[in-house]
């Protein structure tokens, strides 16, 4: 049944899936990362972040164990296998409103970075709507179109980055990282969830496997986007903090782009670098909208027991929409993404794998004791 569900073209790699789980993570909180775990554990925000690729890694390995148990199969149909249809339902709708809510408070931060460095006299409202619309399209051309938007936009978007921040390498001072070591280790452990929710995405993991026709390699590729996430967050925390100190690193709203503010290319047809950043961000946001936005409308269809999930792209827009508009200002965005992220992001990031994991393991040993 739930092969038929799936359409002959949407078929995907676990390349492509490790792909689509990079972009899916590298979206908003780029933007604020090295301010936020700066004003944490100051210079020691690098070790931090350490401890966190370990416990992603571990995250990762058991949603892939989990997956690849239950092939063509999303969170909707093995969590109401093994925890029964009620309690999987419930979740399964949990984990479609949290996609939706994650989706508008993305849209809403694009908006405000794209009206305060692109387009001043545009109304936010316009912007969000523009990106909403742009991205129903490409999810109603299915998950396999998606994942090559993702090859496409994922390595170009990265390399990109990093060539326009070389010049900023020679001006910036080793010695503002220093002393190492110097946070106590129950502060640095505190800190852990301010760079683990900075990982949030990778869940996705749980639904978009249904599509991969390569189960036996999506571990290794999943650890690759886990991997290539952890060392851009690692790059631009390193080179922010030794760039802009300790101090005004915790007082810039956007580290990330005013990195890039510095950094000057004599004699290049582009005048302002940072205007061209933001235009890649953008691509990443909307990649991030894309791959969450088609989650919600595919756990839906599979709730409802619907074929097609292109059914559920046009309702949701407006709800993505008019809960972009609820917060007043940044400020309460990022109260909410952090609201968001420390309870449903714990839940179905940590909680849900280990739980629905736990009970395969225990069911698969009780069966085998039956047989016996």
């Amino acid at each position: 049944m739930v092969s038929r569900m799936n359409r002959n073209n949407d078929k995907i790699s676990s390349f492509q899936l490790g792909l689509i789980l990079a972009v899916n993570m590298v979206g908003v909180g780029i933007l604020t990362l090295p301010r936020t775990i700066t004003e944490a554990v100051g210079p020691d925000g690098w070790i931090v972040l350490c401890i966190t690729i370990l416990i992603v890694f571990c995250l990762t390995l058991f949603m892939t164990k989990l997956t690849r148990k239950f092939p063509q199969e999303t969170v909707v149909e093995f969590s109401t296998t093994l925890i029964g249809k009620p309690l999987g339902l419930i979740i399964s709708i949990g984990f479609c409103i949290y996609f939706i809510i994650i989706s508008a408070a993305e849209v809403r931060v694009f908006g405000e970075i794209a009206k305060e460095y692109l387009l001043f006299n545009t109304p936010i409202e316009v912007l969000i709507i523009t990106l909403l619309a742009t991205a129903a399209y490409l999810v109603r051309s299915g998950i396999e179109p998606i994942a090559r938007m993702a090859q496409i936009v994922f390595p170009i978007v990265t390399c990109i980055a990093i060539v326009l921040i070389l010049p900023v390498l020679p001006e910036i001072d080793m010695t503002n990282l220093l002393p190492f070591f110097h946070t106590p280790i129950l502060k640095i452990l505190k800190a852990i969830p301010i760079t683990f929710f900075s990982f949030i995405g990778i869940e996705v993991l749980m639904v978009f496997s249904a599509f991969v026709v390569d189960l036996r390699n999506i571990t290794k590729h999943a650890f690759m986007s886990v991997g290539m996430v952890g060392a851009i967050y690692m790059f631009i925390i390193i080179v922010t903090v030794a760039r802009f100190g300790i101090i005004e690193s915790t007082h810039i709203i956007w580290p990330s782009i005013e990195l890039f503010k510095t950094v000057d290319l004599p004699g290049a047809f582009i005048e302002n670098i940072q205007v061209f950043v933001i235009a890649m961000w953008i691509f990443s946001v909307f990649m991030t909208l894309v791959v969450l936005y088609f989650g919600a409308s595919l756990i839906l269809s599979r709730v409802l027991k619907s074929r097609e999930q292109n059914y559920f792209v046009l309702p949701i827009l407006p709800i993505i929409y008019y809960i972009s508009l609820i917060p007043d200002n940044i400020a309460q965005v990022n109260d909410y993404i952090d609201l968001l992220s420390n309870y449903l992001g714990s839940f179905y990031v940590i909680i849900l794998p280990l739980l629905l994991l736990g009970v395969s393991i225990f069911r698969k040993k009780k069966g085998g004791k039956k047989g016996a």
